[in-house]
């Protein structure tokens, strides 16, 4: 330690001392201590009580570590001369060097008594009063340095620490402020402050202070923790969750930013990139496995089986793993699912959410008896469980049972369950909708948006439903299409390894579809004959089976296939990639925004070029889909506004029939004969059979008061609700039920054709299916054109066969036309004759042509993507494609 400086001291003896002492000095000044300390003991044998020796030989022992000498020397430098503030000072540095607080207190004291502007002295004081635990002298001692220095920052810091420490938190932030405005590079101070804020309980503040040291030092990881929690804390998530990802750029690891962000990202269309992130840094966390698996399940159900088994391995006897594990096995189509959904339930017999779960397994493994008798051991055990009220009314969907699911649904929407909200209006929409009630449906379905408007099924439904809707404004219809890929995720645009742009060679083409089987789409009718009828030369079809069910007609679709895959059970993502590693060049979607579809993976993108096959009528809304195809009938002109699409017109039928196999046939006289009357019927869904159209039909038996109407359709004929609405809406009408029969499917679609004379199209939404087996059946088929696309399937398909006069533009034209066909027996017989062979020589029923006409389609928009030209609409000219 070297001599202070203080003001001429002259000590008393004689000059040789005086000289000594001054060499002494010398000595000490130049860091010679044991020469300085030999001349300094030279002195004070001279002069034992001489001050300045006493004082400076007192540092010198300290300094070579014999510091309770250098006290004593000190003490006795400061009794021989007590008015020398630097002794004072001295003697209280080699206090606190002994950790000796109170007497170094004492000793600056004295110091600053002595020396009152010298700031240093208060600092030195406030160092060893907070060292002794007095923080409100320290306090006060670091006030007398602010007074003397204004502008010291770190004083300012020092006496926000000592206020913070003595829990005088607001007085500290207002402190630690004044340092960080005095050195606003001294971020400690800043975040100091922050804390104190906090810690006072000034919560928004503390969020401003530390979001802006985020700004002040961005790469510091401490501010950047305490703006994700107090956001948090003040129920700002946005905030939060921005912080969390910062946070985690710098620290890919931090568990709390990890949990935040795995916690908060719930929405199911979102893959839970920090939730794994989590897992695989906390590997042995089965609460963590569990949450993963949970966010899985639904979308990536592989990864969440997986993820459940990873759970069983840490906690084999829990219940909610083996619950999920089954209701994940059950989902994907694995055998023996239900037996881990059994052992849940024996774990927690009494647990009502993994009853339920049992019954949806057994409900996913297509035994309902079972799942039914499940779903009602859960509401025995919890009788407001709006899940298990879901499930039961979900089980009456699936028996096609609508009338029996309304209440059930109702009742979980009444108990408002927020988890169950969004499912069971979603569900009530579906059930609405199979009935005709497609207003109650819609209202359903918005209802279950606004629970999860990102919920791209719930917004197909609501999408498909409002193209039966007769009241719905068709521009506000397609808008609501559009709107449809605004509520996906985004995904980057990725580029598409084709195997070349060689715009003639061999195509690879995808088909997506959910009905390649017999039931219950109409994959059978119209995409088998266009699979099997391709020129394998031109053409490369690979199938892509988004459905677990299969049946003998899937087979044959598997035969027709250059290559199967089977992707119910993939995400959009590893469906995107599979797509893309089969390097499709035009994939074809068969089923737009019906049930089972895969319209996000659509908006993917996933192939270079992209088709609507219109087996759903309608636009897809999406942009990334291309083209969709059509002929002049369905699309005539002006219909290309209300499509995103670009339409490729076919020059026969947008469509081509096969008929399936049935022992039955047309009978060789009409069923007039044997009945006496005229029986009309229609086979449609009946969520086709709107207000309008029963007004209409109910206007048509009035006219012809012997004719009979036979509606077919499932659950109809078995006395529930279904019937009744029916029944109660044309007695309305003054038609009763004498005069209708209603009938439930049966196993051969076709049986039930030969009881009837004509059939009858609903207006607005017409029928497609149930048109060609009419037809195929010898029934004449009375149509009338509708304002959109789903009214003008009648004009294409019987136009198609010749019987364009069936073809009505109005309600009276339909009228005139049906009561010509029931007393005009001459028209009914020019109508049935041959129709059979009729429809064989058409074009709704040229495999070929159509093979050829499509592929020509598929080839012109392959040419122009090799161009790099935009898609436009364009005709298929008639004979296109044919070799």
């Amino acid at each position: 330690m070297k001599p202070n400086h203080r003001p001429t001291h002259r000590p008393t003896g004689t000059a040789d001392a005086q000289a000594l002492l001054t060499r002494a000095v010398t000595h000490h000044q130049n860091g010679q201590l044991a020469e300085a300390a030999t001349l300094y003991e030279q002195v004070l044998k001279r002069l034992p009580r001489q001050a300045d020796a006493l004082h400076l030989s007192g540092l010198i022992k300290a300094q070579t570590g014999a510091l309770a000498e250098g006290i004593d020397r000190i003490r006795q430098a400061v009794k021989a001369d007590p008015k020398q503030a630097v002794f004072h000072a001295n003697l209280g540095r080699l206090m606190e060097a002994a950790e000796r607080w109170a007497e170094a207190a004492t000793a600056f004291r004295s110091a600053a008594r002595l020396a009152p502007l010298d700031p240093s002295l208060p600092r030195m004081l406030a160092a060893v009063l907070t060292q002794a635990g007095q923080q409100g002298p320290a306090a006060q001692a670091l006030q007398r340095v602010m007074a003397l220095e204004p502008a010291e920052a770190e004083s300012a810091a020092s006496l926000g620490d000592v206020l913070y420490d003595g829990g005088r938190f607001l007085p500290a932030a207002s402190w630690y402020g004044r340092a960080a405005r005095l050195e606003p590079h001294r971020v400690l101070a800043a975040f100091n402050r922050g804390a104190a804020l906090r810690d006072a309980g000034r919560i928004p503040e503390a969020a401003i202070a530390f979001r802006d040291l985020v700004q002040l030092a961005p790469q510091m990881v401490e501010p950047l923790e305490q703006c994700m929690q107090l956001r948090q804390r003040l129920g700002d998530g946005r905030e939060a969750m921005a912080a969390a990802r910062r946070l985690l750029a710098l620290v890919p690891g931090q568990p709390a930013a990890l949990r935040l962000l795995g916690s908060s990202d719930s929405r199911p269309t979102r893959e839970p990139v920090w939730l794994t992130r989590l897992v695989r840094l906390e590997p042995l966390v089965d609460e963590l496995v569990l949450a993963l698996a949970g966010r899985l399940y639904g979308r990536w159900t592989a990864l969440a089986e997986r993820a459940y088994r990873h759970a069983l391995a840490l906690a084999p006897a829990s219940g909610l793993a083996l619950s999920g594990l089954g209701l994940a096995r059950a989902t994907l189509g694995v055998e023996g699912a239900t037996r881990w959904s059994l052992r849940a339930v024996r774990v927690a017999p009494g647990d009502a959410a993994l009853t339920a779960n049992a019954g949806s397994a057994f409900q996913l493994a297509l035994r309902p008896q079972e799942a039914l008798s499940w779903h009602r051991r859960a509401l025995a055990l919890m009788p407001e469980d709006a899940a298990a009220w879901v499930n039961i009314g979900t089980l009456r969907l699936d028996a096609n049972a609508a009338e029996e699911a309304i209440p059930p649904l109702e009742r979980a929407r009444r108990l408002g369950d927020p988890g169950q909200s969004a499912l069971a209006n979603s569900n009530l929409g579906v059930a609405w909708m199979a009935l005709g009630l497609h207003g109650e449906a819609v209202a359903a379905f918005r209802a279950a948006l606004d629970r999860a408007p990102e919920d791209a099924a719930i917004r197909s439904n609501m999408l498909f439903c409002l193209c039966f809707d007769d009241r719905a404004d068709p521009l506000e219809v397609f808008r609501e299409h559009r709107a449809f890929e605004r509520h996906l995720p985004a995904v980057p645009a990725a580029p598409h390894a084709v195997e070349s742009r060689d715009p003639e060679r061999r195509l690879r083409v995808g088909y997506l579809s959910p009905d390649f089987q017999r039931y219950p789409g109409p994959g059978y009718h119209f995409l088998l004959p266009l699979i099997e009828g391709h020129d394998r030369r031109a053409v490369e079809v690979t199938c892509y089976h988004n459905d677990r069910s299969r049946d003998a007609t899937t087979e044959r679709f598997q035969a027709a296939a250059d290559r199967w895959r089977d992707v119910a059970a993939l995400s959009d993502e590893e469906l995107d990639r599979r797509i893309r590693e089969d390097r499709i060049d035009i994939l074809v979607d068969a089923g737009g925004h019906m049930s089972r579809n895969r319209m996000a993976l659509m908006a993917r993108r996933p192939a270079p070029v992209q088709v609507s096959l219109p087996l759903y009528p309608n636009t897809t809304g999406l942009s990334a889909v291309d083209y969709q195809i059509t002929d002049p009938r369905v699309a005539p002109p002006g219909a290309d506004a209300l499509h995103v699409e670009k339409l490729i017109r076919l020059p026969g039928c947008v469509l081509c029939y096969r008929p399936a196999e049935s022992a039955f046939a047309p009978p060789s006289l009409p069923p007039v004969e044997r009945n006496g009357h005229i029986t009309f019927g229609s086979f449609n869904n009946i969520t086709k059979v709107n207000a309008a159209t029963i007004a209409l039909w109910a206007r048509l038996l009035a006219a012809v008061q012997t004719a009979t109407l036979v509606l077919k359709w499932r659950g109809l004929g078995s006395g529930g609700g279904a019937d009744r609405r029916l029944l109660d809406a044309f007695a309305r009408h003054g038609i009763g039920a004498e005069r209708l029969e209603l009938r439930g499917i049966t196993p051969d679609p076709y049986q039930d054709y030969v009881t009837i004379d004509v059939a009858l199209d609903p207006v607005f939404a017409n029928g497609g299916t149930t048109i060609c087996d009419a037809l195929w059946m010898g029934v004449p088929v009375l149509n009338q054109t509708g304002p959109t696309m789903i009214g003008h399937w009648g004009a294409t398909l019987l136009d198609a066969v010749g019987m364009e006069e069936l073809v009505t533009e109005d309600d009276d034209g339909y009228l005139a036309q049906g009561v010509r066909l029931a007393t005009d027996r001459g028209f009914l017989d020019a109508q049935r004759a041959e129709l059979r062979e009729r429809m064989r020589r058409s074009a709704l029923m040229d495999e070929t042509g159509y093979a050829r006409a499509v592929e020509a389609g598929y080839r012109t928009a392959w040419r122009r993507w090799c161009a790099g030209l935009p898609p436009v609409a364009f005709d298929v000219a008639d004979g296109e494609g044919r070799a």
